[in-house]
């Protein structure tokens, strides 16, 4: 006696499935579907603003360090703008991803940074 038993899958696009089971599955797919793409979007835009907050310097001095010292800028640890004979002056201290600290300085907007490796004699 054999009678073949196997369980019958039932597509929620099947005209057996009831309407409101049916309704509340794909409403619930709709929510998450939404869900997932607000976070993606707001993510998105929480990521930009972070870019556009960063002042142009700091993209120029991390490519400085990567070229002069092959470090991968992490973060600017702390930076001031220092008046020296009537001209602003900007200085601090960078980070590299490896944990290296970097001094420098910078007389004018126009010129290179004036980078120096910071050690615990130094700094």
């Amino acid at each position: 006696m054999s009678t073949n038993l196997k369980p019958e899958f039932i597509s929620p696009f099947s005209s057996r499935v009831r309407h409101g089971v049916s309704n509340r599955r794909s409403s619930l797919v709709r929510n998450c579907i939404f869900a997932a793409l607000t976070g993606i979007v707001s993510a998105t835009s929480a990521h930009a603003a972070e870019q556009q907050a960063i002042p142009g310097w700091q993209s120029i001095l991390g490519l400085q360090l990567k070229t002069e010292f092959n470090c991968d800028f992490d973060k600017v640890l702390f930076d001031r703008e220092v008046e020296v004979a009537g001209k602003m002056s900007l200085e601090g201290r960078a980070r590299c991803l490896d944990g290296r600290e970097f001094d420098f300085s910078r007389a004018a907007e126009h010129e290179k940074f004036d980078v120096r490796l910071c050690t615990p004699t130094v700094c």
